[in-house]
């Protein structure tokens, strides 16, 4: 057979990163501090609106255990891996700050679009359909696979080397055979919003002494200690004590997790061949990972 690739679709939330509810919120008051600044003249300290960087947090556990090595295993198996994104996640949010993050801390080349919500179903609660992003997987990789340009080769990549993984069960509208069904990575990342501003982005302490972005921030309880504050910021007790709190949550919710080591070693068998998964072996999958105990 001509050059085909092994495409894989990877959902983002809780299946190769854990919970990022605090990057969101590091990312959304990075705007609003560009935007006030912005609005009151203080140039000379507003930060570039985007500075935003999650690789330390990446590299340091939220990247789920094994994710870089599962892509390496199946390129050297299946041959010609195409890594794509396809999450629920919000376009501006998907695009800007989380898919090229993610890519770098995988240090490989991940194709576009980074499919989002959408693409999704939207008179469906948003239920994911590949057969909405599967023609512009294939535009977006005829020109290095010009087989794909075939619609009987295109049907054969699709049914027997693309595979989407997703940690909902139920949350796609067709073509669940070539679903594999992860566990969810709940790694909970937490760290001090306020320190990794001023240290890594080296954003200005007076920037934080404006009274709207102190109340943005309380607002969204994110944690800093300020004279100019209310009467929770301005107590530097409670507000040690609650990062310190949110920070051993973190390191318990970390956990140990084998999925796709344990996923590897299944494809690793006789069973699967080296050209393609089928949806036996899709299916035989995800009863082992549904039989296997939650780490």
């Amino acid at each position: 057979m001509k050059k085909t690739p092994f495409v894989i679709i990877f959902d983002i939330d809780k299946t190769i990163i854990g919970i990022v509810n605090i990057l969101g919120k590091e990312y959304d008051l990075l705007e609003f501090i560009y935007n006030t600044c912005k609005k009151k003249g203080i140039h000379a300290v507003c930060p570039p609106r985007d500075v935003f960087d999650m690789q330390e947090e990446l590299n340091n556990g939220l990247l789920r255990p094994f994710v870089k090595e599962f892509i390496a295993f199946c390129n050297k198996k299946f041959k010609n891996v195409e890594v794509f994104f396809y999450t629920n996640s919000a376009y501006d949010w998907t695009n800007n700050a989380l898919g090229k993050n993610i890519e770098k801390a995988l240090n490989i080349k991940v194709n576009r679009p980074f499919f989002t919500r959408e693409n999704s179903i939207s008179n469906n609660n948003y239920k994911k359909s590949l057969a909405n992003i599967y023609p512009t997987i294939i535009k977006s990789l005829c020109k290095k696979y010009p087989a794909m340009n075939d619609d009987k080769i295109s049907e054969y990549v699709f049914n027997n080397r693309t595979i989407f993984v997703d940690d909902v069960k139920d949350n796609i509208f067709a073509y669940t055979n070539r679903k594999l069904v992860c566990h969810e990575y709940k790694y909970y990342h937490h760290y001090d919003v306020y320190d990794k501003l001023i240290t890594k982005y080296k954003m200005s302490p007076r920037i934080f002494d404006d009274k709207d972005i102190l109340k943005y921030m309380d607002d969204n309880s994110i944690y800093i200690y300020n004279k100019n504050g209310n009467a929770f910021q301005q107590n530097k007790e409670y507000i040690n004590l609650a990062i310190i709190f949110k920070v051993k949550y973190s390191e318990i919710s970390r956990g140990n997790d084998t999925y796709f080591k344990d996923l590897i070693a299944e494809l690793s068998k006789k069973s699967v061949s080296d050209d393609c998964i089928t949806d036996k072996n899709i299916k035989a999958l995800n009863k082992l990972v549904s039989a296997k105990p939650k780490a």
